[in-house]
Parts: structure tokens; sequence; C-alpha cells
């Protein structure tokens, strides 16, 4: 058997590199998200604080005020009559 002759071969071409995406550019540091957010807590525990002064005086008109009278049961408690 005969050898096969080894030819020589053709130089690959240079790949190319791959078309990158651009880039995006640097996000802030959050700084006003955090501001936003701090401001948003603010507001919520002063509502907070609001609504709790307005229940606790809600509370307090209402432990003045006397018991309403218990509406007597129908039929006066009375056994009704029986046929």
């Amino acid at each position: 058997m005969a050898k096969a002759k080894k030819g020589k071969t053709k130089a690959k071409p240079a790949r190319r590199a791959a078309a990158q995406k651009p880039k995006k550019a640097a996000r802030s540091t959050g700084g006003a998200l955090a501001a936003a957010a701090q401001k948003r807590v603010a507001a919520l525990e002063a509502e907070n604080r609001r609504l709790r002064d307005e229940l606790a005086a809600l509370r307090a008109q209402g432990a003045a005020r006397p018991a309403p009278a218990v509406a007597p049961a129908p039929g006066g408690g009375q056994a009704g009559l029986e046929l």
C-alpha cells in the first residue's frame, strides 16, 4: 500500500471577532432611588401617626358616651299565647 501524500493545507482565514453589543450607560449609585424610598417611608409614617391619633380620639369619644339602652325583646318578655 502506498502512503498517501500529505498536501499542503491552506491557511484558514482569521476568524472575525463577534459583534459586540453597545454598552449601556453606567447606572447611578441609586442615590435618587434611596431618597425617594426614604421620602415614601416618611410619608407613610406620618399618615400612620395621624390615623393612630384619630383612632385614639374616636375611642375616647366612645368611652365618654353612656352605653345605649338595650332594646326590650319582642313580646315584652311575656309568654306568647298558645292556641
